[in-house]
């Protein structure tokens, strides 16, 4: 350790130490940290685009673009795909294995390698690399810093400090032997006087600005042994020492945390809320806040292995590099169970708590328990183990007992010492759905079925034939004060007593189906396929999107004990305050306000179970749990206030430029791109944005040839061909979905050249040569025709004008008949096209499918194996004429048209045979195979995104699946028996297929 003359090492670290901890603390967002189950985990490796799966270190440049350090080159990521720099990339790197990188005030990125060199990459994009000069040791820099005065300073591993100016001057002096900079340790911070802070294996050392190093003070007690500094973004300096983290502040060092159990502490970022998060050896990742320190548990986390480097994002997000991948955390309201947490399937239809706060689960392909130890368990429903049935309805009695609704094997009885009774077919229950349970308070149970309500009392099943009892497909079921609320695809069944009340609701905006009842107060809301409805004392109000809501069909409606109440749905939970509600049902105001939660918020999947019960509770705890297409996902709705702030519009940064194939490099100092005359441009760009990257949505401007956007949906690219020779700027904006367009658009000027025919001085010259040539051709024609006329005169006189009159009326009407013949051959062909082709689609019209399907029966009984027959309907395909025109309409039956043709094999018929239906006849195939031809159909359907052009609609069908039957006797019987199958799968929710036996 050097000394400075007179003036004690003690004194300059006085000095130092005022100087760090002097100036204020700029203001963070002060917000308190969300609890760790609120986070959702990423997890990215080399199977997703990275080089390599240790990631070193991690830094985000000011446009927004995330890089990466790893032992194969620099990775960069835009939210989409990783680019990955190295010594293959265009601008090749000197060496592959990236130590450590930072990012100036300026916006350039720098980086360093494995051999000692360093790498800028400028703002606009431009690389420059500086070999490690001879005097410097050709070894890994472990870490960068620069300085206030823009110097880059070096660590080498072992070797001390380099720097280098910003024109390029290296300076690099290697330690005296037994200097501390001889044992550095990858870590170095400056403080606020432009000290520099030097981890090493013997404790932490301190550089001031005359180079000197000096020890930390004697008095801080810092344990003997690696430590090294961390200046968080607030101002705040802390100092790791093993597993030890301590403050500096005016008294000294000051010990914070102890994690004594978790061995050395390898990584430190300090988050927006001021907590701090630490990354270990080989423990995973801890939070260090005011709630004390805390692990972070789940299936994916970095629980083993090396964390090597932390930093959080512009957009609040945690990015974790470690040796096993790179992870992110982002901060959400809910938090999921799914099939890693011990559910069956992700697929979950109906939740609820029983008397013991103990969580069930209905799935798809089984019933799930929550155990005394937390952990989530399969329940079987039979002896046989294998029998796993989907549950769509719970419930649970004053008694104890569990009842569970399935889809087609009945209803299942719970007992308090975990024996099953089932009621099937054999005890008078109908086979189908049970989608609703409701229990009375006098323990009678009343049960949903397909066919209508049943109750159960006294272990005997009864009807309820009331007279206007349903009869249909009950989907909801609510027991309230001795009255019984039955949901029906056909309205709302009120049993009072001995008497049954109707209520439907007609026109466009009434609703048809009722998806569940849930009483506040001494009213009744039902949640419908047309939004809710409020019944106070049999007055009827309809709360629907005329008045706000962002959604047709709600799902459930849960009040909180916030004075609030969710709502569930296909896109997302809605939180609405009830007052505002019920002033909107009262007519006091005309809208509802509400905060929508959709994937950004946590939810694996945006789509809420439908048509089962509950589908949605509110916990003992006063959390609440919903039922989705990916798990159950729950939330504590006090938290709300800590996730209201949705993300900014996302900036656009340019990918790449390719000029018909071939790459281009980006343009530098605002300079056009020049496009070819006859070629053309492909632009790539991108959101920088890591919040559901792939859902934001993009719109492009040609300035100089379109004045507005074109909104391109999520296409990240737009190809430029065909324009007019000039200058052109295309800009391009983005925005999350429902949010503001970003305002700093990308913008790339463009010069088209024009062709060599298009150039100014070859147009003169053109029409100079024009001139003339046009002068001869017209002097050689008067000269020929002159001497024609000579000629012909002296013909003329030789015939008999007669004989040439005749002539010329013979061939004139030989040509008449032969144009009336072809006209009457192209209308009988017209006709005959017409006859048999759907003139929208071009696709076989009923006539010429009935043809063919005749022949097909035919066959059957000529002895040919048999067919199979498909008719096939657009769900919803009137609301998309309806809400966005018939031309859109008739654009989607085009698009199903060319689907059905490209995924269907050559012998297959398909026909276009009404509105929105279509058949499909598949001869020589079997039920088995035509069912997975369907499905297929399904997957081209669902995979399908231009669906109605720029509307980018979502389009399912319903299809009815039949196969012929040896003596078949009519394909009138055929055709009904496909319908029939097709009526079932659009009554049991559509885009599915259902098979008639």
């Amino acid at each position: 350790m050097s000394s400075t003359g007179s003036v004690a090492p003690w004194q300059v670290l006085i000095v130092l130490l005022c100087g760090m901890i002097g100036l204020p603390l700029p203001a963070r967002a002060g917000l308190p940290p969300p609890p760790l189950a609120n986070y959702v985990i990423d997890h990215w490796s080399t199977r997703d685009g990275l080089p390599q799966n240790s990631i070193r270190d991690i830094a985000q440049t000011p446009d927004g673009r995330l890089w990466f350090a790893t032992w194969e080159g620099l990775a960069a990521y835009d939210g989409i795909e990783f680019t990955v720099y190295d010594r293959g990339s265009r601008t090749p790197l000197l060496d592959n294995g990236i130590g450590t990188i930072v990012t100036d005030p300026a916006g350039d990125l720098w980086f360093s390698d494995s051999r000692g060199n360093i790498g800028r990459r400028s703002a606009d994009g431009e690389w420059r690399l500086w070999p490690h000069p001879a005097n410097a040791p050709s070894i890994i820099v472990q870490s960068l810093q620069i300085d206030a005065t823009g110097r880059l300073w070096m660590l080498y591993e072992g070797n001390g400090l380099g720097s280098m100016t910003a024109d390029g001057t290296f300076r690099y002096v290697r330690p005296p032997p037994k200097s501390p900079l001889l044992n550095l340790y990858r870590r170095m911070a400056f403080d606020s006087t432009g000290a520099l802070w030097l981890g090493t294996y013997d404790g932490v050392v301190v550089q001031d600005a005359e180079g000197k190093v000096h020890a930390a003070p004697a008095d801080w007690h810092l344990p003997p042994g690696l430590a090294w500094p961390y200046r968080g973004p607030d101002g705040r300096f802390w100092i790791v020492a093993g597993s030890r983290i301590f403050r500096i502040s005016e008294a000294g060092a000051t010990l914070q945390y102890d994690l004594h159990d978790i061995g050395h502490i390898t990584a430190l970022v300090q988050d927006r809320h001021g907590a701090l998060w630490v990354g270990t050896e080989d423990h995973g990742l801890f939070r260090l806040s005011s709630s004390g320190i805390e692990r972070l548990h789940d299936h994916t986390e970095p629980s083993s292995g090396r964390i090597l480097s932390l930093m959080e994002d512009t957009e609040g997000s945690l990015w974790i590099g470690s040796n096993g991948g790179l992870y992110r955390l982002r901060e959400g309201l809910f938090s999921t169970l799914t099939r890693q947490d011990g559910l069956p399937d992700d697929f979950t239809r109906a939740v609820l708590e029983d008397h013991d706060g103990r969580l069930w689960i209905g799935t798809d392909t089984g019933l799930s328990h929550e155990g005394p130890d937390g952990t989530i368990g399969a329940v079987p429903l039979s002896t046989e183990h294998d029998h796993h049935p989907a549950v769509l309805s719970l419930a649970e009695g004053k008694d104890g007992h569990m009842w569970i609704g399935t889809y087609s094997q009945g209803l299942y009885e719970r007992l308090p010492d975990g024996s099953f009774r089932h009621f099937g077919t054999a005890e008078g229950l109908p086979a189908g759905n049970i989608r609703a349970i409701g229990i009375a308070g006098d323990g009678t149970v009343w049960i949903g079925t397909q066919h209508g309500v049943f109750s159960l009392g006294d272990g005997t099943l009864r009807p309820l034939d009331m007279l206007g009892a349903p009869h249909g497909l009950i989907t909801a079921l609510r027991a309230q004060d001795g009255d019984l609320w039955i949901g029906t695809l056909d309205g709302v069944r009120h049993v009072h007593g001995a008497s049954i009340r109707s209520i439907r609701f007609h026109g466009q905006q009434g609703a048809h189906t009722i998806f569940g009842f849930t009483p506040v107060g001494q009213d009744m809301w039902f949640v419908s396929d047309r939004g809710l409805y409020r019944d106070r004392a049999g007055t009827i109000v309809q709360v629907a999107r005329e008045q706000g809501l962002p959604v047709d069909s709600i799902f459930a409606m849960l009040p909180d004990r916030q004075d609030h109440v969710w709502l569930t749905s296909n896109r997302g939970v809605m939180r609405v305050a009830l007052p505002d509600i019920e002033a909107v049902a009262d007519g006091r105001a005309t809208r509802v306000s509400f905060l929508h939660f959709d994937e950004a918020d946590g939810l694996l999947s945006s789509q809420a179970s439908g048509s089962a019960a509950p589908s949605a509770i509110l916990r003992q705890d006063g959390t609440i749990w919903i039922a989705t297409a990916v798990g159950v996902a729950h939330a504590d709705p006090a938290q709300v206030h800590m996730f209201v702030t949705r993300p900014p519009p996302p900036p656009v940064a340019l990918s790449s430029l390719d000029l018909d194939g071939n790459p281009l490099p980006a343009p530098s100092g605002g300079a056009p791109v020049h496009i070819p005359a006859g070629h053309g441009l492909t632009v790539r760009y991108a959101a920088l944005s890591y919040l559901l990257p792939d859902r934001i949505i993009y719109r492009t401007m040609i300035e100089g040839m379109d004045p507005s956007w074109s909104l391109q949906g999520s296409t990240r690219s737009i190809r430029l061909v065909g324009l007019p020779p000039g200058p052109y700027t295309l800009r391009v904006s983005a925005a999350h979905p429902g949010g503001a367009w970003s305002t700093r658009d990308m913008e790339v000027p463009i010069v088209v050249d024009p062709m060599w025919w298009q150039r100014r001085d070859v147009w003169i010259g053109a029409i100079a040569t024009l001139g003339v040539l046009l002068t001869a051709l017209y002097l050689g024609i008067a000269y020929y025709y002159r001497r024609q006329a000579r000629f012909l005169s002296r013909i003329i006189a030789e015939r008999t004008g007669e004989l040439t009159r005749t002539a010329e009326r013979l061939q004139t009407t030989d040509r008449e008949k032969t144009r009336l013949l072809e006209r009457l051959r192209q209308q009988a062909d017209l006709a005959t096209r017409q006859a048999r082709e759907d003139p929208l689609t071009g696709l076989p019209n009923r006539r010429a499918f009935n043809e063919q399907l005749g022949l097909a029966l035919e066959g059957i009984m000529a002895g040919v194996p048999g067919f199979c027959l498909a008719l096939i309907d657009a769900d919803h395909f009137k609301q998309i004429n309806d809400r966005h025109s018939h031309a859109a309409g008739d654009e989607v039956l085009q698009g199903i048209a060319d689907v059905l043709r490209a995924c269907t094999r050559a012998p297959d018929i398909v026909a276009r045979i009404g509105g929105e239906e279509f058949a499909l006849l598949m001869p020589m195939t079997t039920l088995r195979d035509a069912e997975a031809a369907c499905e297929r159909l399904r997957t081209a359907f669902h995979e399908k995104q231009d669906w109605g052009g720029a509307l980018a609609l979502r389009v399912t069908f319903s299809a009815g699946l039949v196969s012929s039957h040896p003596g078949e006797p009519s394909a009138a019987l055929l055709l009904q028996r496909a319908d029939t199958a097709l009526y079932r799968a659009k009554n049991t929710g559509r885009d599915r297929i259902c098979i008639e036996a």
